[in-house]
C-alpha cells in the first residue's frame, strides 16, 4: 500500500491536472492549425444570393443628423448636471470645514462643563 501525506497528495493531483491541461491545449492548438502541407489551387466561387431590397431613402441611406442631434442634447444636459454637482461638492466642502471648526468649540465646551461628549 502506498502512503502519501496530504501535501504530497495535493502536489500529485496538481501535477496531473497541469499535465492534462497541457496535453489538451497542445491537441487543441494542433487541431486549429493542422499539420503543414502543400497548398492546393483555390476552388471556384460559390453561388451568389439574390440582391436585397432598396432602402427607404435610396442608395445614400437615411441621414443620422436627427439621431446625433438628440444625442448632443443629451450630452449637454449631462454636462450641465456635472457642473451642478461640482457646485454642490464645493458647498459640501465648505460645510464640512465649518462643521470641523465647530467640533473644536464643542470639545472645549464639554471640557469646561466636565461632561463626556
Amino acid at each position: 500500500m502506498v502512503s502519501l501525506t496530504q501535501k504530497q497528495f495535493i502536489a500529485v493531483l496538481l501535477g496531473v491536472c497541469v499535465l492534462s491541461a497541457g496535453i489538451g491545449s497542445g491537441l487543441a492548438l494542433l487541431a486549429q492549425t493542422g499539420p503543414s502541407g502543400a497548398t492546393g489551387a483555390r476552388g471556384p466561387a460559390g453561388p451568389e444570393g439574390p440582391e436585397g431590397p432598396e432602402g427607404p431613402e435610396g442608395a445614400e441611406g437615411q441621414s443620422g443628423e436627427a439621431a446625433v442631434g438628440g444625442l448632443e442634447a443629451e450630452v449637454e444636459d449631462l454636462r450641465g448636471r456635472v457642473e451642478e454637482s461640482e457646485e454642490v461638492e464645493g458647498r459640501l466642502q465648505e460645510l464640512e470645514d465649518e462643521v470641523s471648526s465647530l467640533g473644536g468649540v464643542t470639545s472645549e465646551l464639554c471640557s469646561e462643563l466636565e461632561i463626556f461628549c
